[in-house]
């Protein structure tokens, strides 16, 4: 199992022909969602009928919800790279779940999870954008 990060996601719904392919064959089973990424993607919706799309896009996917050791390895992480990096709270936690469950992240987003030496990141296909 891997986790999957929220760029992934909106590749799909801007109709990147890779990401839909990817999410077609792969994807729905052999990947979770930690629950801030479907969180970020409602975020994302304009009205209610984004938010409808959304809710139903997410249904294809096992969301995984941090525990209380998630949450206190998402604070220490951000205390222990927030200052150096920036990193925000979401990536924090998003990694916290990866490493907490030794999964590898699924994401584009190199640079928001570079500063975490023990996670994996993967990209889950070739992005031609």
């Amino acid at each position: 199992m891997r986790f999957l990060d929220t760029d992934v996601l909106i590749d799909f719904q801007r109709g990147l022909p890779a990401a839909a392919a990817w999410l077609r064959d792969d994807a729905t089973q052999r990947v979770a969602l930690p629950g801030i990424v479907a969180m970020e993607l409602v975020v994302g919706c304009r009205n209610k009928d984004d938010l409808r799309i959304t809710q139903a896009f997410l249904k294809r996917f096992n969301v995984v919800w941090p525990d209380a050791q998630d949450m206190q390895y998402a604070y220490e992480l951000l205390a222990t790279y927030r200052l150096a990096y920036g990193v925000g709270i979401p990536d924090c936690l998003i990694a916290a779940m990866a490493l907490h469950r030794d999964m590898p992240l699924l994401t584009f987003n190199w640079k928001h999870y570079q500063m975490f030496p023990d996670l994996v990141v993967q990209a889950p296909y070739t992005r031609n954008v």
